[in-house]
């Protein structure tokens, strides 16, 4: 190689920007409060005592950075905005006599009225706290879109450029209505965006540790065909965004992290119009939550994002939801046990259990913890919260945490439409078992039993299903290994009706569980079962709606000092 071919190439290469990994710090468990509650009563002084002993429930928990949504939705701010709309800033046909959202409505005109500033209160709670406090911007929020008109949450920005500024061919077929929301096509409407995040890091100067853009609220940036040519809009948003906190920090002397909350997969996101992997490679952001719309999930596809984290320096921290689908609860007592199922009501509300298995295959993976979305009442509105809510921070803040805890491995099912071709991956349940009965079906365990001292007493297999013909046998194996057939041994089975007394309404809740359990914990890792029902004549196939592993611990150390034995699975003793 010749010197001059050598300083050409120098020169080349000092031309292009390399984003060298970047040491992040431990951001810790990370909270989403949505500022629901940001006004409770309509009086300022009164309204922020509340919103104050709120977030003081926080205190000395493993909960380290507070994220706060600045606006109800993405449009209507939670303080005296100069550049968006304020909460209440219309009397809105769905504010009802009596209504909910009369309530808040009215709550946040006099509150704001009063100066308020639920934004700023929040941060300096997080500042006495010792949390840091990052702000959050929903980037398309949707709640309004089915009937903008009469929302609430309908911004003027929407109603005075509506005609010529909102996407209108919706990239969703089942969901018309995504057309009402902002088009990122234009520059006005990034605009608004770039101008509220300077608002708020300018009103926040002295409070603010970064920013999080939740592009999560909702995953619908352009109209149909147009995301792959609006993509690097979007980008150059998020450098921009990045470019402000940069030099916030050199004025402040603190260092201004950036969060986003982005769709469950890389290929959701280039759904959306992110180039997420880009944003990661170009050093833009410093922390990545792949998230659900809504339900818990904990096999979103994100080990790509996991390795591209490890490639950068990314923290990479999936969002947990506190509702699940619709379900009768994993049954505590034995398979064997008599009235296992007694008192069990179909709810979507996710318990410890499942939580816990969800948390335990990210950590599989690698993940570097754990954001929290809509955990702000999920066990109740009483502060300090509910103890539930204090266990799933303790469970969540170390890996080891989780080690000797009763877990409940799910195969996540589908919700709101999501699959191919949508706004998030495909789920694998709820499935017909097609013509021969059969299915397969993917789930990761991710248990060690023998890394805990604890021994383990229950590992038992749940299948769901819908239309479960009578007399059919149903069979399942596990990676090509047999674990249970009716035609050698009958299984327990419950139906939904008998205990709830009444038919399984909703689409994905089960009308028939039937329990396997299991003679020895599965491998760690993703396995692969095969459900097969044989049915005694010809019908419409069976849907096989769940499929759970349960994994449960004795806990009480005064049994093993004396010498209890730990059957697994062993049936308790009558109550005499």
């Amino acid at each position: 190689m010749t010197n001059v071919f050598r300083l050409l190439l120098l020169g080349l290469l000092a031309t292009i920007t390399w984003a060298a990994p970047v040491s992040r710090p431990d951001f810790g468990l990370v909270y989403n409060d949505d500022a629901d509650l940001a006004f409770v009563v309509p009086d300022r002084a009164q309204s922020e005592a509340l919103l104050r002993a709120n977030l003081g429930a926080l205190a000395d928990t493993p909960v380290k950075t507070l994220v706060y949504c600045v606006g109800m939705g993405g449009d209507l701010m939670y303080y005296n905005t100069k550049v968006a709309s304020r909460v209440g800033w219309r009397k809105s046909p769905d504010e009802t006599p009596g209504s909910l959202m009369e309530k808040r409505m009215e709550n946040a005109r006099v509150c704001l009225a009063q100066g308020a500033d639920a934004v700023r209160t929040a941060g300096e709670t997080a500042r006495r706290l010792g949390l840091r406090f990052i702000p959050s911007l929903r980037m398309n929020d949707a709640h309004f879109m089915a009937d903008p008109d009469k929302h609430a949450m309908t911004s003027e920005f929407w109603f005075k450029h509506r005609d010529r500024l909102t996407i209108k061919e919706s990239p969703l077929a089942f969901q018309p209505a995504y057309g009402n929301l902002l088009d990122y096509t234009h520059a006005e409407v990034r605009q608004l965006r770039l101008d509220t995040v300077a608002e708020v890091l300018e009103r926040n100067r002295d409070l603010v540790d970064g920013f999080e853009l939740d592009f999560n609220r909702f995953q619908v940036f352009f109209p149909k065909g147009k995301a792959a040519a609006g993509a690097p809009l979007l980008t150059e948003l998020v450098r921009d965004v990045r470019r402000r906190l940069d030099v916030l920090a050199a004025a402040v002397g603190r260092p201004m992290y950036l969060f986003v909350r982005v769709p469950p997969s890389t290929a959701d996101c280039t759904f959306a119009g992110l180039e997420i992997a880009r944003w990661m490679r170009e050093g833009l952001v410093d922390l990545v939550s792949p998230a659900q719309i809504m339900t818990l999930a904990g096999d979103m596809p994100i080990a790509d994002l996991v390795a591209l984290g490890r490639e950068t320096g990314v923290k990479v921290v999936p969002s947990l939801y506190p509702r699940a689908s619709w379900r009768l609860p994993f049954p505590a007592a034995p398979a064997a046990a008599e009235n296992r199922y007694a008192g069990a009501v179909a709810v979507r509300e996710a318990n410890l259990e499942e939580i816990r298995g969800a948390a335990a295959q990210y950590r599989q993976l690698g993940v570097d913890g754990f954001y929290l979305f809509n955990f702000y009442n999920a066990f109740g509105s009483a502060r300090p919260h509910d103890e539930r809510l204090y266990r799933v921070f303790r469970d969540l803040a170390r890996p080891e945490a989780l080690a000797g805890q009763t877990k409940v491995f799910a195969v996540t099912k589908s919700y709101y439409h999501d699959g191919p071709g949508s706004y998030a991956y495909g789920k694998q349940l709820p499935a017909a078992l097609g013509a021969e009965g059969t299915g397969r079906v993917t789930l990761r365990i991710a248990d060690e039993p023998a890394a805990t001292p604890l021994p383990l007493v229950v590992c038992e297999l749940r299948l769901g299903f819908r239309g479960l013909p009578a007399g059919a046998k149903v069979a399942v194996s596990v990676d090509g290994r047999t674990l249970a057939d009716e035609a050698a041994a009958p299984l327990a089975r419950v139906t939904v009706a008998a205990v709830t007394g009444r038919p399984a309404r909703q689409p994905d809740l089960a009308e028939t569980y039937v329990h396997v359990p299991l003679a020895a914990a599965l491998p760690a890792g993703e396995r692969v079962f095969t459900v097969t029902v044989t049915a005694p004549g010809p019908g419409r196939p069976a849907q096989l709606t769940d499929l759970e592993v349960r994994h449960a611990y004795r806990h009480e150390l005064e049994a093993l000092w004396q010498r209890v034995p730990a059957e697994l699975n062993a049936v308790p003793a009558p109550r005499r």
